[in-house]
């Protein structure tokens, strides 16, 4: 019995230490990583496109390279209003608890996208640092499922 509990917490020990340092750069959040004060669309780097359906977005995971100015280019083809929201996990939970309070709030965020169904809109943003920028639908119902990663990884 003793031996059985003895390989179940070496099991569980070496299961937390691998995720724990593994040393994957993606996951090493720095408040700075995105700069969403672009002067001109000459600055981009790629277009990536990305849609937003009822309860998610496609593609919900999207990787860069640091440094890159990215023109993202958002269709909504729900049915229903959708916003976009970059930053970090703080922020949009903190937005999106504004938002269940004034769900008719309309305020304007340099990373906010707000669309109506069969809208299409463009974000710039510049990454400036490695590491994992979040971005949701902060409107209320939207913020638990309509989620996605953008990791930013060193060149």
């Amino acid at each position: 019995m003793i031996r059985l509990i003895l390989i179940i917490s070496f099991v569980v020990f070496v299961l937390f230490s691998s995720s724990i340092y593994s040393g994957d750069d993606r996951f090493n959040i720095e408040p700075s990583v995105i700069n969403s004060n672009i002067a001109s669309h000459s600055e981009v780097s790629r277009i990536i496109k990305l849609t937003q359906v009822d309860n998610m977005f496609l593609p919900a995971e999207i990787t860069v390279l640091k440094g890159e100015t990215i023109k993202f280019v958002i269709k909504n083809l729900g049915n229903r209003k959708h916003e976009m929201l970059v930053g970090s996990m703080a922020k949009l939970k903190k937005y999106a608890k504004k938002r269940r309070m004034f769900p008719e709030m309309n305020q304007s965020e340099p990373d906010l996208i707000q669309l109506e169904p069969g809208e299409q809109k463009e974000l710039i943003l510049q990454f400036t640092n490695a590491g994992t920028v979040h971005f949701a639908c902060p409107l209320p119902g939207h913020f638990k499922k309509m989620r996605g990663k953008i990791f930013v990884e060193k060149k």
